[in-house]
């Protein structure tokens, strides 16, 4: 015998079609009424507002289209627009008037520029023409000066009996500049030159200093003053006045040539020919008779002339 559904053919949940499905809401279309206030005429329902949520009431009618809230207008209205305003005929005469001023302050800073560029070309090539010029003077002068010097050294040399100033250097090449070891200065070993007195070749290591030396140098290393170190002058650029056989009067005629930087007076009896011998470095002259201003004319021309090393003490 069959079971009988509830009435009106319903399920127990209230629902046809099956238990436990909730009655649809009805639409206010099936319904019949009218949709409240703020409802959609669509039938949608309202989205579901969570509990102690609020719903953001809509903004007052008019004032969507308010400028100045971040919202467009509305449509079909538009802002009007201002037309630009262009300056006065008085503000652009006076605009173009400092337009001008300013362009003439640029031309006239520009042309200031050019006048000091010009000047001080005219004033450099005037100096570079005046150094020229003295360039050229200065060595004018030296050359001329240079053959007078020769020519009154020539003569004096001629009225003193010297001969002419040989170039003693070995075939042109320079002399041998070694330093004298600690072992050989022990030793005492000599030294034989090539001339006499010597002009240049193996020396002592440390040189003399200018002065007057009346007594005769060693020829031992290990004394000093010695020959050798005298050598070493002359690698310095100095010049040597050697002498033998002077008198007391013609021997203090010297000294005043010992007081003069780079310049020695030394007593020579070993000299080969004539009374005076003048040396530099590879540089030889002797003369028979004593001429101080034929001695002076001797150390102006060679004096720190020929020595290798003029710039040493």
């Amino acid at each position: 015998m069959a079971k009988k559904r509830p009435g009106g053919g319903r399920s127990p949940s209230g629902r046809p079609g099956g238990p436990g499905r909730p009655r649809s809401p009805q639409s206010p279309k099936a319904s019949g009424r009218p949709p409240g206030p703020g409802a959609d005429p669509t039938g949608t329902p309202p989205p579901e507002i969570a509990d102690g949520d609020q719903a953001e009431p809509p903004p007052p009618q008019g004032a969507r289209d308010k400028p100045g809230d971040g919202r467009k207008p509305a449509a079909g209205g538009r802002t009007p627009s201002v037309p630009a305003k262009g300056p006065s005929p008085e503000a652009a005469a006076r605009r173009e008037e400092a337009r001008a001023a300013a362009r003439e302050k640029r031309l006239a800073e520009q042309r200031r520029k050019q006048a000091a560029r010009r000047r001080k070309q005219m004033r450099n090539g005037i100096i570079v023409g005046v150094v020229l010029l003295i360039v050229a003077g200065a060595i004018a002068f030296s050359v001329v000066h240079g053959r007078q010097s020769k020519k009154a050294f020539a003569t004096l040399s001629a009225a003193a009996g010297c001969t002419a100033v040989q170039d003693t250097t070995p075939g042109g090449n320079g002399f041998d500049r070694t330093h004298l070891t600690a072992e050989q200065i022990q030793k005492g070993v000599t030294v034989t030159y090539s001339t006499s007195p010597p002009t240049g070749g193996p020396h002592h290591p440390s040189p003399l200093s200018h002065g007057v030396f009346t007594t005769l140098l060693s020829t031992n290393p290990a004394d000093s003053p010695n020959l050798y170190q005298a050598v070493h002058s002359l690698e310095h650029g100095y010049a040597i006045v050697w002498y033998r056989g002077l008198s007391d009067q013609q021997l203090k005629s010297l000294t005043p040539f010992g007081d003069q930087d780079k310049v020695l007076v030394v007593s020579y009896p070993q000299l080969p020919k004539g009374s005076i011998g003048l040396t530099a470095w590879g540089r030889l002259q002797y003369c028979d008779r004593m001429d101080t201003g034929q001695i002076q004319k001797f150390i102006d021309l060679y004096k720190l002339k020929t020595g290798p090393e003029p710039l040493a003490p």
